[in-house]
């Protein structure tokens, strides 16, 4: 199955409320995130081609998108700041997971829009818990559902 040509028709058959769509040229870490992301309720999906990944944002709408800074067409602070500096995805939810750990980076992943940086790995719950406060704002101490 060719995961790049499918990806569109896929989007559009959500199970849950909540698309994620996950950014990341190495396939086992984009399949293994996903099986993550799945195994909390939300409908996840991957593209494996930044220089693709505009296009299916805009077309997809998907409500998060978890982003790789390390790819070979279009790196992930370049993908970043186009998805921010478009009007039809603008408010697009981005969390950065990557394994890239300097500072510098983290720091311009959020200067450009970015919601959040986690650094590879990390625990779960950390990056679902963000996903959650994304996607439902804290009110009165718990997420709303």
């Amino acid at each position: 199955m060719d995961v790049n040509n499918n990806m569109v028709g896929m989007m559009n058959q959500k199970t849950s409320e909540y698309d994620i769509l996950i950014v990341e040229d190495n396939i086992e870490q984009a399949h293994l995130t996903k099986l993550l992301v799945e195994e909390y309720g939300f409908s996840a999906h991957y593209i494996t081609e930044s220089a693709k990944a505009l296009e299916t944002i805009q077309h997809s709408r998907p409500s998060v998108v978890i982003l790789d800074l390390m790819m070979p067409e279009l790196d992930g602070l370049r993908l970043c700041q186009q998805i921010k500096d478009s009007d039809d995805t603008k408010g697009t939810k981005i969390i950065i997971y990557s394994g890239k750990m300097y500072e510098s980076d983290q720091r311009k992943a959020l200067e450009l829009g970015a919601d959040a940086f986690f650094v590879k790995p990390t625990r779960a719950n950390l990056l679902i818990t963000k996903i959650k406060e994304l996607l439902h704002p804290l009110q009165n101490g718990s997420y709303k559902n």
